[in-house]
């Protein structure tokens, strides 16, 4: 018993320590973030649901990824040169997968319908800035 004791009195010592680092309020662990905002469109309509990389450093550094919801996103990222990837999947009609049991109905085959142009072979680019206005929209075309 009295060894469950010292450890317990152990642990609840260790949880005051780190209770008392915060979650917040100090010095950032990392570089300053600024927020960019937009709207993507894919043959002149509003991408339902996505995901949108900025990618620092020509495209070899570190990346700040969005979601993108009924074709507009929201993220955080460095300023700089970005190179951009969006990605972007949907069900194609009258096909299906296999289904997980008999009692279960198929699931719809997804296909990713934004060409490599837009994502793994990327031709997009923005400037994100300190101090100014990052909304930035991506009009892809197929």
């Amino acid at each position: 018993m009295k060894i469950f004791l010292k450890q317990l009195l152990t642990f609840q010592a260790v949880l005051v320590c780190l209770s008392t680092l915060g979650c917040g309020g100090g010095a950032p662990d990392g570089p300053e973030l600024f927020p960019v905002t937009g709207t993507v469109t894919f043959d002149g309509e509003p991408i339902n649901e996505g995901s949108i990389l900025f990618r620092a450093d020509g495209g070899t550094g570190k990346g700040y990824a969005g979601e993108i919801k009924d074709g507009s996103y929201t993220l955080e990222t460095v300023t700089g040169e970005m190179k951009v990837e969006i990605t972007a999947s949907r069900a194609v009609p009258g096909k299906f997968g296999e289904a997980a049991s008999p009692d279960e109905e198929p699931p719809p085959l997804m296909e990713m319908y934004i060409p490599a142009q837009y994502n793994t072979k990327s031709t997009l680019t923005a400037e994100v800035k300190a101090d100014g206005d990052n909304t930035i929209p991506f009009e892809l075309t197929p």
